[in-house]
């Protein structure tokens, strides 16, 4: 065998380099895109970072927690940068609707509300066919499952209880929080802790009870990282202001 040949074991390592590359180019797309969304959306690239930080936290304290729940450290880290993708469907969206300072009248909410299985069309797109691993199955579910409620009283099919996928459920009660301490083009922002109390008072619909522990249990580590971002968002725009 000639010294231009590869062995069998270099084979191997150089297809799964090239494995591990291909990942994190379609983490990269994948991050790149959310972030496009909430510009679109009049957000800054905080708030993705948000989602994903609060869903990486809660996943981990779920897979503590639960020691049923099959999770592991990877398929959490791979549900987290899977949240950036949520509102993905809200490109679909129109201005008038997505942007409007005041409250949706119920054919605009109808229409607002799509944003889910467009987002879910979407990531069908970029599959063009093929079946999803385990990382664009999070994104699928997350986009199309992030607005139902345990109750079945949320859209778009009203899926109620451990029907709603798990990957759903943590980035709807991230979501949840984040809007309610981010100030919108009709709505103040709320204070943490009026945020923390609103949703579990259940003033903002009815979430898994498990995972609803491990958001009270998680509350300091949420607040905490929340406030990081901030910081260091503010940092990067006073240097760049200079």
């Amino acid at each position: 065998m000639g010294n231009s040949e590869m062995t069998d074991a270099e084979k191997i390592a150089g297809l799964e380099d090239r494995t591990r590359f291909l990942s994190e180019v379609t983490y990269r797309i994948i991050d790149i895109l959310g972030t496009i969304v909430e510009f679109r959306n009049l957000e800054t690239v905080t708030h993705v970072k948000r989602i994903r930080a609060i869903t990486h936290i809660l996943g981990s304290c779920y897979m503590r927690v639960e020691k049923n729940s099959g999770l592991t450290p990877e398929m959490v880290d791979e549900i987290a940068k899977a949240a950036v993708l949520h509102d993905v469907g809200k490109i679909a969206i129109p201005d008038s609707i997505l942007l409007k300072p005041g409250k949706l009248t119920r054919d605009e909410f109808d229409l607002m509300k799509t944003h889910t299985t467009k987002g879910a069309e979407i990531v069908d797109r970029i599959l063009d066919g093929r079946e999803p691993d385990t990382y664009m199955t999070y994104c699928r579910d997350i986009a199309k499952y992030h607005h139902e409620k345990y109750d079945g009283r949320g859209y778009p099919e009203g899926l109620k209880g451990d029907r709603i996928p798990l990957a759903a459920q943590f980035v709807s009660l991230a979501d949840c929080y984040d809007a309610l301490i981010s100030e919108r083009v009709y709505k103040a922002a709320y204070s943490k802790e009026e945020a923390f109390d609103m949703i579990k008072g259940g003033e903002c619909g009815i979430f898994n009870p498990r995972l609803m522990n491990c958001f009270i249990i998680s509350k300091a580590e949420i607040e905490k990282i929340c406030d990081e971002i901030e910081e260091t968002a503010d940092k990067e725009y006073a240097v760049s202001a200079d």
